[in-house]
């Protein structure tokens, strides 16, 4: 979708969360793993971002209780949508329906939601 609507304004974002397994394993490692994952994903039309704080740092700050979560933001930047990975309780959750993510996005994108 974002070569597709890039050109229209979707701009899409990937943000790793440092866990525990990265350091672990160490950041350079972790960090080809990661890119290793996204370069099947389209990572040309990617925004790649890395916040180095610990997980729950950023799990507080953005409310989520698992990964992937995935945000959706209007053009006015305010979250038009979250999909969750789990629920407050940690207990895993559906993932999002693919139509309904795209559905959502197009209509953003083209400015009727």
């Amino acid at each position: 979708m974002q070569k597709e609507l890039g050109p229209s304004g979707l701009v899409v974002i990937s943000v790793h969360l440092l866990i525990p397994l990265d350091a672990e394993e160490g950041l350079d490692k972790a960090k080809k793993k990661a890119e290793n994952f996204l370069f099947k994903v389209e990572p040309s039309s990617m925004i790649h971002v890395w916040l180095d704080e610990p997980d729950d740092v950023w799990m507080k700050k953005f409310n989520i209780n698992g990964y992937p979560d995935q945000f959706v933001f209007n053009r006015a930047n305010r979250v038009a949508e979250k999909f969750a990975f789990a629920d407050h309780a940690g207990n895993p959750v559906k993932d999002p329906d693919a139509k309904v993510l795209e559905t959502l996005v197009r209509s953003l994108v083209a400015g009727k939601a």
